[in-house]
């Protein structure tokens, strides 16, 4: 029996193949005979008598109807998309804007109607050559017209032409009243079939990516709560349940504001997006950072990690002990490092050149001139920065220990010796850096090993007999004069000279009197802070015999100075009170009367001296305000204005009798205030209180 005919016309050969195509796939062809024709083909292709027309579009009818055969019928084929093609738009979030991309709007209207009829939840735009659109549309989706997208669209989800609905195969089928159409239906079943499957491995595989991953979180040391764009609470690992005390309830899916501790919860909230904060809560401190989730330009909900304070304090304080146990970490930098005198900038200048090189280094000074900073500035500045820093004090170890200690020793060199060996310091300075501080104490048989591993670079264990490669930058330190040693033999002289390669001398603490203010002001902050006190100033007489001091012990010293000061004054430190000033007590005595006298001289020619001692004894009595000040001496017959008592205040502050206290903290008196009253008693013979 001859095949009837179905003949599909559209204004595009795509169309044309699509449907060609899709009656090959579904087993049409073999009931049919199918022919597609382009309608600009009509005029000299002739439609066959008895054909089924099907037109691509409705637009198509008023151009086919005048060469449809007597006779024949003509249908308008409907659209969907191919399920195959589905899955990257199962891929895309909800809610987010798409562009519908196009060849003509009537086309882009069409699909849009389609993806909204399959239940696909996009804020979907048309976009054809020459529309406008939102620009800040990331993704678009095309049926096979790639090349109308736009450049700047980031991804672009092809979903190719569509192809004909099941409803215009029943329409062809029961036009030729053919009972074929059950196989049509079955094969599109089997295509359903087929990308149902595929999904469900897809939500089986998400299903193990999910477990998976929370076994991840479950295991990480922080806290964690992901919450949706609606603050509905998605995940919350182990961590978090046991912190806020949630064991037992079930708030996943739960708004966080209901199922989350309030206080917390409002806590949380005034985390800003990748802040770091630290809040109190429950008693503790808790470490909170906050993550904002965006997925294809759409906020999607945040991510809280939280941890206990004192959990990362323990572990920066374990890291850190397990380093600095083993002196392997260089504290300081160039920029921790002061000095505008010329002497110490050329030093400074010097060192920064040469820590570029990995030539030995010989740091020359006086003890407490900053050696050890230095030498660790210099390795913070070399490639070496990013490797190991050991410091080894030749002075503080015994001669019996040392050896064993640079160089390490094998299992069983010595009874004791521990088992497996021991590492010395120069191994573990491989590739970094060793600081040998205090060389000029090295014995003569350490001198000589050194001699060696500087030479060779290698060094070989106590105990050993096998030598270990080094790669290590020395940068040796003395305040003893290597020159002099050598001349009276206890020092060797071809060592000094494998160290001596790049030398750089020190200037003591009294050569750089400009840089005291600096560094008393750096120690003072230290200090202040350590003892949990507000930090101090120095008045011009004690900075002026701090800068004329010779400091024999130089920074150290200095900084041991002002560590004893931070424990013994209040606002303001005075040249009485600095300890290298009264370690000769009768010479101090001496001093302090010709002081005295002349503070008496003083307030004598300006005739207020009986005002000054009876201020200093109402100060001795307990701090006061300059009001209450002004009505005991009133009490006691004393009458002076306001401004006055300003004025002999200020004076006497100059003079470090007193201290005046800031706000309503009041004045009160001074150490030296108490001493210039005794040498007023002393002077006069009298102990009446208010004469002088």
């Amino acid at each position: 029996m001859e095949k009837k005919s179905v003949t599909f016309i559209a204004k595009m050969d795509e169309f044309l193949h699509s449907a060609v195509s899709q009656c090959v796939e579904l087993g049409v062809s073999d009931d049919f005979h199918i022919e597609g024709i382009r309608v600009d083909q009509l005029a000299f292709r002739p439609i066959a008598e008895g054909s089924l027309v099907v037109i691509s579009s409705p637009s198509l009818e008023g151009m086919v109807e005048s060469y449809l055969p007597q006779g024949s019928k003509m249908i308008i084929a409907k659209r969907m998309f191919s399920y195959q093609n589905l899955r990257g738009m199962l891929e895309i979030p909800k809610g987010i804007k798409v562009l519908l991309v196009s060849d003509t709007p009537e086309t882009a209207y069409d699909n849009i109607e389609l993806i909204r009829a399959s239940g696909l939840d996009f804020e979907l735009y048309p976009y054809y050559p020459g529309a406008d659109y939102p620009k800040d549309i990331e993704i678009a989706v095309t049926p096979g017209e790639a090349e109308h997208v736009p450049p700047h669209i980031r991804k672009v989800v092809d979903i190719g032409f569509r192809v004909i609905d099941l409803s215009t195969w029943l329409a062809i089928y029961t036009h030729f009243d053919n009972d074929n159409f059950q196989k049509v239906t079955m094969r599109i079943m089997q295509s359903l079939v087929y990308i149902t499957k595929e999904l469900n491995n897809e939500i089986q595989h998400a299903h193990l990516l999910s477990k998976y991953l929370e076994a991840i979180v479950n295991g990480i040391e922080d806290a964690v709560i992901a919450c949706d764009e609606e603050e509905i609470i998605r995940f919350i690992n182990q961590k978090a349940i046991d912190s806020l005390n949630l064991r037992g309830a079930s708030i996943v899916g739960e708004k966080a504001a209901v199922s989350l501790p309030s206080d917390f919860y409002h806590l949380q909230q005034q985390c800003e997006e990748n802040e770091d904060i630290l809040v109190d809560w429950a008693n503790k401190t808790y470490f909170f950072r906050k993550t904002h989730i965006f997925m294809e330009g759409r906020f999607l909900g945040s991510l809280l990690l939280f941890r206990q304070a004192v959990e990362i304090e323990k572990l920066e304080h374990d890291y850190r002990m397990r380093l600095y146990s083993k002196g392997l970490v260089a504290k300081y930098q160039f920029d921790d490092i002061y000095g505008e005198s010329p002497s110490f900038q050329k030093v400074l200048q010097i060192a920064r050149k040469i820590a570029r090189s990995n030539s030995t280094v010989l740091l020359l000074g006086e003890t407490g001139t900053g050696k050890e900073l230095l030498a660790q500035a210099i390795h913070n500045a070399s490639p070496r920065r990013r490797e190991p820093f050991v410091g080894v004090n030749f002075a503080a170890i015994s001669e019996s220990l040392l050896e064993s200690e640079l160089f390490g020793y094998e299992e069983g060199a010595f009874t004791g010796a521990r088992k497996g060996g021991h590492i010395g310091w120069f191994e573990l300075a491989h590739k970094g850096t060793i600081f040998l501080d205090e060389i000029g104490d090295a014995s003569g048989a350490i001198q000589n090993r050194l001699l060696r591993v500087l030479q060779e670079r290698q060094i070989m264990r106590v105990g050993g007999n096998k030598v270990i490669p080094t790669d290590i930058r020395v940068v040796a330190a003395t305040n003893q004069d290597l020159k002099q040693m050598i001349a009276e033999g206890t020092f060797r002289a071809d060592l000094y000279y494998r160290l001596n390669i790049l030398p750089i001398h020190l200037p003591p603490l009294r050569h750089r009197q400009e840089d005291i203010p600096w560094l008393v002001e750096r120690f003072i902050r230290k200090y202040s802070y350590d003892l949990r006190r507000p930090p101090f100033t120095l008045s011009k007489e004690a900075m002026k015999a701090m800068q004329e001091y010779e400091w024999p012990g130089n920074i150290r010293e200095l900084e041991n100075v002002v560590e004893y000061l931070a424990h013994i004054v209040e606002d303001e430190g005075f040249v009485y009170q600095l300890p290298f000033l009264v370690e000769n007590a009768e010479s101090l005595d001496d001093g302090f009367s010709e002081e005295c006298e002349q503070l008496v001289e003083e307030y004598s020619k300006r005739g207020f001296l009986e005002e000054m001692a009876a201020i200093l004894l109402e100060l001795q009595q307990g701090g006061t305000g300059r009001y209450a000040l002004s009505e005991q001496l009133e009490a006691h017959g004393l009458s002076i204005s306001s401004q006055q008592l300003r004025y002999r205040l200020k004076l006497l502050q100059s003079n470090e009798l007193i201290q005046v206290g800031k706000g309503r903290q009041g004045s009160k008196i001074s150490s030296k205030g108490e001493q210039f009253l005794d040498f007023l008693k002393r002077r006069n013979g009298k102990g009446n209180r208010h004469e002088s």
